[in-house]
């Protein structure tokens, strides 16, 4: 099986927002399937906290995905809602002072916590960041481990281990 997602991108401006939100929500979508997932719900979501731009370029992205046979369901949280029903939670760059909150949140459960900024060593459990123009990301496997979740070693080899 080849597993081959790391992206070149252009310096950023306007017309690449779209298109860098939607690497992000490809890379989204590979975590999902190379991890193993504990919990057996009817539908796999990846909650995205407080940004309806990032949701919507997300969902342009994503719509109609599924993960293990399952439907992909997008959805837009606040720092008060829990996260009992959610797979992955994308923490966009405007959105990175909720990070310890959300952390919080996530304790015990088998969420998987995604940030824009590099925030590997604030509690996140993969970061994105941009190498040599490549979209990349970081990964700290202990935070994986401790939630239970299972990473692929094919997802191994691609991340920046941390």
């Amino acid at each position: 099986m080849c597993l081959a997602f790391t992206v070149c991108i252009a310096t950023p401006g306007v017309s690449q927002t779209s298109s860098y939100s939607e690497l992000q929500a490809a890379y989204l979508y590979n975590f999902a399937k190379y991890i193993s997932w504990p919990n057996e719900s009817s539908e796999f979501s990846i909650a995205i906290l407080g940004s309806e731009e990032a949701l919507t370029n997300m969902e342009r992205k994503l719509k109609d995905k599924k993960v293990l046979g399952k439907p992909l369901v997008l959805k837009l949280i606040g720092t008060d809602d829990t996260l009992d029903a959610v797979n992955i939670v994308f923490l966009p760059e405007d959105a990175s002072r909720e990070l310890s909150k959300l952390v919080e949140l996530a304790r015990s459960k088998n969420v998987l916590i995604v940030t824009e900024e590099d925030l590997i060593k604030k509690g996140a459990g993969i970061s994105f960041v941009v190498q040599d123009d490549k979209l990349r990301f970081k990964l700290k496997k202990k935070i994986l481990d401790d939630t239970g979740l299972v990473v692929s070693d094919g997802l191994l080899r691609l991340a920046i281990i941390q």
